[in-house]
């Protein structure tokens, strides 16, 4: 099995990754890897790529309008010249792949493609404090130009972010059922993560018995992830942005992105009272801040 995982950054990618590698584990499915047989890799063992526990062994993708490349973090990037066999070398692959025509290509190729989703304010909030990581300061310094803490980054930002969130999974959603893309929200995960599992499992086609189930939950708990990672993963908690987002920034999300927030049931007040899921009917198009109108509704495939 070959399975793509994507997603925006700070949406929860380092965990449904994680669940997904295990599942592999505890599955019939035998784990491959491309990068653990490139030359680099060997290599890059002695390099200090500590973000998060295995970073080293991500299969992690690039994907532009014109060319895909894999790589190791920020210190290794090399072009795949043979995309079909290296899908067929990887049964996990994690890329944050904006969607394009190479993207609808590519997804193609493999078996099953998972995509994870996180209320685009505590996206917000966790990109602002990731910037300041000590990852980030030594290998992206250039991401912040004079702001000196998260708070200022995320007032400064915020457009662009929430512009980012709104392109990215409005993009995905548009080819959800044509690519037939399981949709995975963070929140659903922290609310009842056996019930997201059994989706994911049903997803996969993968049976696996309560005991395996059981040892899944325990190894991507937050407490289990949090000690492997501390550089990483942070807090974690569901709907951060209430009591940290100022009301005129508040209000500033909900001018941008009310049209998709509704149409996947995020809350549009402080009172968190929903869940966020597919919607069973999609419109017929969404305004995207970049100014096109996607159609969710491809007509030509």
């Amino acid at each position: 099995m070959h399975i793509l995982k994507a997603g925006l950054i700070k949406s929860g990618n380092f965990w449904l990754h994680t669940i997904l590698h295990n599942i592999i584990d505890y599955s019939d499915f035998q784990y491959e890897s491309f990068i653990q047989n490139q030359p680099i890799y060997e290599a890059a063992k002695k390099l200090n790529l500590n973000l998060f526990k295995g970073q080293i062994n991500i299969n992690f993708l690039d994907i532009t309008k014109n060319a895909v490349f894999y790589r190791l973090g920020n210190v290794f990037r090399y072009p795949v010249d043979d995309i079909d066999g290296y899908i067929n070398s990887c049964s996990v692959v994690w890329t944050h792949a904006p969607m394009s025509s190479n993207v609808v290509n590519i997804i193609q190729k493999f078996d099953k493609v998972v995509y994870i989703v996180r209320d685009p304010r505590d996206v917000l909030i966790s990109w602002s404090n990731f910037v300041f990581s000590p990852y980030m300061q030594r290998y992206y310094p250039y991401i912040i130009s004079d702001e000196t803490d998260p708070e200022t980054y995320l007032n400064n930002n915020l457009k662009t972010i929430v512009s980012d969130w709104m392109n990215h999974v409005g993009a995905y959603l548009k080819y959800q059922k044509y690519l037939n893309i399981h949709f995975v929200f963070y929140e659903r995960l922290v609310h009842n993560f056996d019930r997201e599992l059994d989706k994911i499992l049903e997803y996969l086609e993968i049976d696996l018995d309560e005991k395996a189930r059981a040892e899944i939950k325990e190894k991507v708990s937050l407490n289990s992830m949090k000690k492997d990672s501390p550089n990483h993963i942070r807090k974690g908690q569901l709907a951060q942005w209430v009591d940290i987002l100022t009301d005129a920034q508040k209000e500033e999300v909900l001018e941008m992105a009310t049209p998709l927030l509704k149409l996947l049931n995020y809350p549009l007040n402080s009172q968190i009272d929903t869940l966020p899921e597919l919607p069973e009917k999609f419109p017929e198009n969404l305004n995207l801040p970049d100014g096109k109108v996607v159609l969710l509704k491809p007509s030509n495939h």
